[in-house]
């Protein structure tokens, strides 16, 4: 089970607990942390990671605020949180009056910390990631409902194999082209979407004669705009000709996954030998797809 999907299952268990009803979302997220433990024992069996606290709690406070389900509890609490927060240009000023003004009860953990940067990052088009030292705000992403997740589930394991094919065929055909890719582990758990490929790096060399800088490739992203491209209402939703009638077009897959991934590697191979502007014009004459300039050479 990938711990994306693991943490995301125990946060929807412990949210919808009828002998938790009557609790408020800072005690169902002591709950999620300790269910998620259990699960993480029993269908990994190895050690924690470091970071699972972090993960835990961040994953379950950006379900608090994206949740189209929440009861009326999470509502009021959520309700009363976005309006403080948005009233702050500083994520320290706050922190600050949040501790000033609720001393009572604040104390300095990782849930309160992460409360209160997922309710500045909610209202502030941000997102949260999480570190071993420090925790910052990253660029907002769209967010895949549970709902959604449960959809994705009976087919992850399909998807997972497949890509990981194709995506090993990708790093050869780079290869081909002159390029190289170095590997390394990230400690981010990432996302459910992006089915693991988020949880490792992947760094682009050029050949030489390119004299161009590395660039990170962000394969966790396009796994995640193949399988859940973001819709008009900034969530992700299961690609309707691949999951057509909820059964997998494994073809409609791979067919999506060349043009994606073919897109953005058309692109690089392009720019070896011409500037960036000259790159994206004739990529897209083409037909390939060509993101949004700061996104597209690195």
């Amino acid at each position: 089970m990938h711990p994306a999907f693991l943490i995301r299952a125990g946060i929807d268990w412990v949210r919808h607990r009828p002998d938790l009803k009557d609790s408020n979302p800072y005690s169902r997220c002591e709950e999620t942390l300790k269910a998620v433990q259990t699960l993480w024992m029993q269908q990994v069996g190895r050690a924690e990671p470091t970071l699972l606290e972090q993960a835990i709690v961040t994953s379950y406070w950006a379900e608090f605020f994206h949740a189209t389900d929440s009861s009326p509890d999470e509502r009021e609490w959520r309700d009363g949180l976005n309006k403080r927060s948005s009233q702050y240009d500083s994520f320290d000023e706050w922190q600050q009056w949040f501790k000033k003004s609720y001393a009572k009860v604040y104390r300095e953990n990782a849930i309160w910390l992460s409360v209160l940067m997922t309710s500045y990052a909610y209202t502030h088009q941000f997102d949260v990631l999480y570190g071993e030292e420090t925790w910052e705000f990253i660029p907002s992403q769209s967010y895949l409902p549970t709902v959604e997740m449960w959809r994705l589930e009976p087919h992850m394991e399909t998807l997972q194999g497949v890509l990981r094919e194709f995506w090993h065929e990708e790093l050869r055909t780079y290869e081909e082209a002159g390029f190289t890719v170095d590997e390394s582990t990230s400690t981010n758990l990432g996302r459910v979407e992006s089915l693991g490929f988020d949880t490792k790096f992947y760094t682009l060399n050029f050949p030489p004669r390119a004299q161009r800088e590395k660039v990170i490739l962000e394969v966790g992203d396009l796994v995640a705009d193949i399988i859940v491209p973001t819709g008009d209402d900034w969530y992700r939703h299961p690609d309707n000709i691949i999951f057509a009638h909820n059964c997998l077009d494994v073809t409609a897959l791979i067919n999506r996954a060349q043009y994606v991934f073919g897109s953005r590697r058309r692109l690089l191979e392009l720019t070896i030998d011409n500037e960036p502007d000259k790159a994206r014009e004739q990529a897209s004459a083409e037909g390939w797809l060509v993101p949004e300039l700061e996104n597209a050479i690195g």
